[in-house]
């Protein structure tokens, strides 16, 4: 269960991440900027919900967050992967 709770967050993550400007994984979801932020906040509180629900409080919570973090962590680095010959300002 703790996998599936991590994965819906790790899906609210990444509603998040394809919402922001800066991305380029997908360009076409900067068209549906304001419903990927919007399904971002039922996912992460259904995680967190389902999370506490099996294993307590604080541990549900931990759990829910350790995936959604560990998404927004990767995520960028697949980004600069996926553009691995694009020039980077700085």
């Amino acid at each position: 269960m703790n996998w599936i709770c991590a994965g819906v967050a790790g899906l609210a993550a990444l509603c998040l991440y394809l919402a922001s400007p800066h991305q380029t994984l997908w360009p076409a979801a900067l068209r549906r900027q304001a419903f990927l932020r919007w399904l971002a906040v039922p996912l992460v509180v259904g995680a967190v919900a389902a999370a506490v629900d099996t294993y307590g409080g604080w541990c549900g919570v931990c759990v829910a967050l350790a995936g959604f973090m560990t998404v927004l962590v990767v995520l960028p680095y697949l980004d600069a992967w996926h553009r691995k010959g694009a020039r980077h300002v700085g």
